[in-house]
C-alpha cells in the first residue's frame, strides 16, 4: 500500500539496519532486525522479503544472489533463514531429479517390456484376421512354384504331424502342410497354418524324426504367432499399447495394410530360439525323437558352410544356401539344444519313423 498503484519494480539494497526497496512508485524500509526471508513461486524461483511490522507489503527477487550479500551472511538469524532456503532448494531438486529418474526407468521398463506388450498385442487381434491374412500371403507365394502332388509322401508326413497336432492344446489354427519343388533345404511357416517343406529339405534328411524336428519348429512359429508380433513389433509401441488397452482398431488398420511384410519371414533370434524349445515340447508329447531336430540342425549348419567355401571370391552372400525359416541354425541354438538332450538323458524306445522321397 505503501506504493502508487500498489505496484512497481526497482532496485533492492541492503545494509546493516535495513532493505530499501526504491522505485519510481516510491521506496519501502524493512528494518533488518525481524526480517523474514522465503522461498517461492512457480518451481521455487522467488525471493520474498517480509517483516511483521508491514504485512501487507512484500518485497521479491528472482536473484538468487541476494541469499549470498555479505549483509544476510552476517547476520545470524538472516544466515540460518538462508540455509534453511537452501536446503529446501537441494531437496526441491532431488525431488525434480528423482521424478526425472522415475520417468528414464519407466522409460526404459517399458521399452525392456515391449516384447510382452507386442505379445499381448497380438493376443488381441482375432485368430480369424491371422489366418485370412495367412491365406491371401500363401496364394501370392504359390505363384510360380510346383506344389507336389504325391498322395505317398502326404500319407507319410501325415505320420509325422498327425502325433505332433495332437499333443497341442492350441487347435486354434487349421494346419495344412505343403511340399514344394525346390532345391533348396529350407521350410518356412506363414500365420494361419500354412507349412511349407522345400523337396530338397526332404532329400537331404536321414530319417523321418529329423523332418519331425523342423516341422515342430515351424508349427511353433505358428502357435506363438511369430509373424503377427514381428509386424506388430515394427508398427511401433504406441499401438501396441491401446491394442492392450482395449482399442485394437488402429492396429488392426496397419496389420490389413501390411500383410505383404509376411513374404519378409525373417525371425529375430528369440523368435527362433522360442519355437526351438516349444517344438522341442511338441516333440516329446507327441512322442518323437527330439534328437531329430538337433541332428538336423547340424546338417544345414554344415551345408551352409560348404555353401559359403564354394562362393566365388567376392561372391554375394545371397548366394549361399537357404535354411529353415531363412535363419541360420546358428552355433549357440544348436548348444542350447543339445543341452536339453543331455539334460533329458537316454530317450525311450519310439522305433525309427520311415519317410521316403526321390
Amino acid at each position: 500500500p505503501e506504493l502508487s498503484g500498489g505496484a512497481g519494480s526497482g532496485v533492492i539494497r541492503l545494509s546493516g539496519a535495513d532493505v530499501r526497496f526504491a522505485s519510481e512508485a516510491g521506496e519501502i524500509v524493512l528494518p533488518l532486525a525481524g526480517l523474514q526471508i522465503a522461498l517461492g513461486g512457480a518451481s521455487d524461483r522467488i525471493i520474498f522479503l517480509t517483516h511483521p511490522s508491514l504485512p501487507q507489503t512484500t518485497v521479491h527477487t528472482a536473484d538468487h544472489a541476494i541469499l549470498d550479500h555479505p549483509v544476510i551472511l552476517g547476520s545470524a538469524e538472516l544466515a540460518a533463514q538462508r540455509a534453511k532456503i537452501r536446503t529446501k532448494k537441494h531437496v526441491g531438486a532431488a525431488v525434480w531429479f528423482s521424478l526425472a529418474g522415475a520417468l528414464v526407468l519407466a522409460v526404459v521398463a517399458l521399452v525392456l517390456s515391449r516384447a510382452w506388450f507386442v505379445k499381448m498385442a497380438a493376443a488381441a487381434v482375432p485368430v480369424s484376421f491371422e489366418i485370412s491374412a495367412g491365406d491371401k500371403v500363401f496364394a501370392q507365394m504359390m505363384v510360380g512354384k510346383k506344389v507336389v502332388k504325391n498322395a505317398g509322401v502326404d500319407a507319410q508326413l501325415k505320420q509325422i504331424t498327425d502325433p505332433l497336432l495332437a499333443g497341442i492344446s492350441d487347435t486354434r489354427y487349421p494346419f495344412t502342410f505343403h511340399v514344394i519343388e525346390d532345391a533348396t533345404l529350407n521350410a518356412f511357416a506363414l500365420p494361419g497354418g500354412h507349412v511349407v517343406l522345400h523337396s530338397g529339405l526332404l532329400l537331404a534328411a536321414d530319417r523321418a524324426e529329423e523332418i519331425a524336428g523342423v516341422l515342430a519348429h515351424e508349427i511353433a512359429h505358428v502357435t506363438g504367432r511369430h509373424s503377427l508380433r514381428n509386424i506388430i513389433g515394427s508398427a511401433g509401441l504406441y499401438l501396441a499399447l491401446s491394442a492392450v488397452a482395449g482399442d485394437a482398431s488402429g492396429l488392426l488398420a496397419v496389420l490389413a495394410d501390411n500383410s505383404a511384410f509376411l513374404l519378409d519371414r525373417k525371425f529375430t533370434r528369440d523368435f527362433e530360439r522360442e519355437a526351438d524349445h516349444v517344438g522341442w515340447d511338441y516333440l516329446v508329447r507327441a512322442g518323437l525323437d527330439p534328437a531329430g531336430m538337433v541332428s538336423f540342425f547340424e546338417r544345414m549348419e554344415r551345408e551352409e558352410k560348404q555353401a559359403l567355401e564354394k562362393l566365388p571370391i567376392g561372391g554375394g552372400v545371397a548366394q549361399a544356401l537357404q535354411i529353415v525359416s531363412t535363419h541360420p541354425a546358428t552355433r549357440e541354438r544348436i548348444a542350447l539344444l543339445e543341452a536339453k538332450l543331455r539334460a533329458r538323458g537316454p530317450a525311450p524306445a519310439t522305433g525309427k519313423m520311415a519317410l521316403n522321397y526321390s
